[in-house]
């Protein structure tokens, strides 16, 4: 009878529960407690337990401080401890000769750049520059060294040059930009002492080959605001905008091309682990390329976030980070272990059993999609609560097969689900320790 009994009400009771659940994070990516609100604008890690963020106050004042701060870690992110707070400093990006010295880049809304340097990791910081010059919008934006002692500094009006490690600047390059583009971000990537690239956000990539001296404009679109540029080799890289505007040249940035992700929303921040694997930040979430960035996949999907910045440490282990002081860490390179089998185009939805089952501790979930989808599978106890997030991303049609190891969990039934916006169903699985 009992038996009976809960075979009748587990369907309602498992119904109930999925309108009464939150949307939550897929598990390949934790959200970790940076302890502020402000804005996390820039990252950076030097290895897996220490790392740097860079904050700004998304408005003038916030809880009655503007400015920004840097904040530590040593433990991978579970605690953080502030090492700076600037009321003219929000930060906009980090540059680091190695674990001890490096540079944070930034400045306040208007008038205001500064850099300033460390010689300990982060513990400390001293000013190298700080101006206050209106109308000129002097605050800087990113950096690049070719080698120790030659640097380069991008700021709102063009880009400045060191030849003595950082200690005194001299501009290179003037360019006008419109005043109400002030809190954008202009990239640098140089491949030597003399070969460098600067984004521009009036839509401009611009280029030097002799040191800085002279740049010539290789392209032009005043339709694109640029926020980020990465190459997988000395030829191919790729350049990211607002309005979901990706960029790609194979010729060291002589000419580009555009590239449909088929997206309006924007990118930010692009990091590559390796010539094949790279992730993309943009509004509401991240892309993941494993195929040096032919084609691109959701792996995280964040509705009410922007997302910045990222830094990673290898093709598995990295952060991004955003607005209202998130932050997410991934140890397994964003996805949990997905891969596509069989080379036809499925006629319908499907969801098989999964097999072995019941299992221990491992088993095997097959699905079918037969057309592109954002896809959503997870793993609930018996009281509808999800325990697992298996696949939470953009698909292309295909059939699917997903490893799920519940070493961690106790004996008992479990039920996996599999959400489409055109398909839903739910399977039972037993495992048996």
């Amino acid at each position: 009878m009992k038996h009976h009994a809960l075979k009748f009400c587990l369907p309602a009771l498992f119904i109930i529960s999925f309108f009464i659940q939150p949307d939550k994070l897929s598990s390949q990516w934790v959200e970790q407690n940076s302890t502020t609100s402000f804005y996390l604008t820039s990252l950076y890690f030097f290895n897996e337990n220490t790392g740097l963020i860079g904050t700004a106050s998304p408005l003038p004042i916030i809880n009655g401080i503007t400015g920004g701060e840097i904040i530590r870690t040593t433990n991978g992110g579970t605690n953080w401890q502030r090492v700076l707070l600037d009321s003219n400093l929000r930060v906009r990006s980090f540059y680091f000769f190695d674990q001890n010295t490096g540079f944070a880049i930034g400045g306040s809304y208007i008038s205001t750049g500064k850099l300033i340097k460390t010689t300990n990791g982060g513990l400390n910081w001293f000013t190298v520059i700080d101006v206050n010059i209106p109308p000129q919008y002097s605050h800087f934006y990113n950096m690049y060294f070719a080698d120790t002692f030659t640097g380069y500094l991008s700021n709102f009006n063009g880009v400045y040059k060191t030849i003595n490690g950082g200690t005194n600047w001299e501009r290179v390059l003037n360019v006008n930009e419109n005043v109400a583009e002030i809190l954008s971000f202009k990239k640098l990537h140089f491949f030597d002492i003399n070969t460098g690239i600067f984004l521009s956000d009036s839509g401009k990539i611009y280029k030097t080959n002799d040191a800085g001296n002279n740049w010539q404009i290789n392209y032009v679109n005043y339709l694109t605001a640029f926020r980020d540029i990465a190459f997988i080799d000395n030829a191919t890289g790729f350049a990211v905008g607002l309005q979901g505007k990706i960029y790609k040249t194979t010729n060291q940035g002589n000419s580009w091309q555009e590239i449909s992700l088929g997206t309006s929303e924007s990118f930010y921040s692009l990091s590559f682990t390796n010539t094949m694997t790279g992730y993309l930040t943009k509004d509401k979430g991240v892309l993941k390329t494993s195929d040096g960035g032919l084609s691109w996949q959701s792996v995280l999907q964040q509705n009410n976030d922007t997302l910045y910045a990222s830094s990673f440490i290898n093709s598995d282990i990295g952060y991004v980070s955003g607005t209202k002081g998130r932050i997410f860490k991934t140890t397994t390179g964003g996805v949990l272990g997905i891969n596509i089998i069989g080379g036809e185009v499925p006629k319908e939805f499907s969801l098989n059993l999964n097999y072995p089952n019941p299992f221990n501790p491992t088993t095997n979930i097959k699905f079918a999609i037969p057309k592109a989808a954002f896809v959503r599978l997870a793993v609930y106890d018996m009281l509808g609560r999800e325990v697992e997030s298996l696949v939470n991303q953009q698909l292309t049609p295909g059939t699917y097969e997903v490893n799920w190891n519940a070493a961690k969990f106790s004996s008992g039934i479990y039920l996996y689900k599999l959400v489409t916006n055109d398909f839903q169903m739910v399977k039972k699985m037993s495992l048996i320790k």
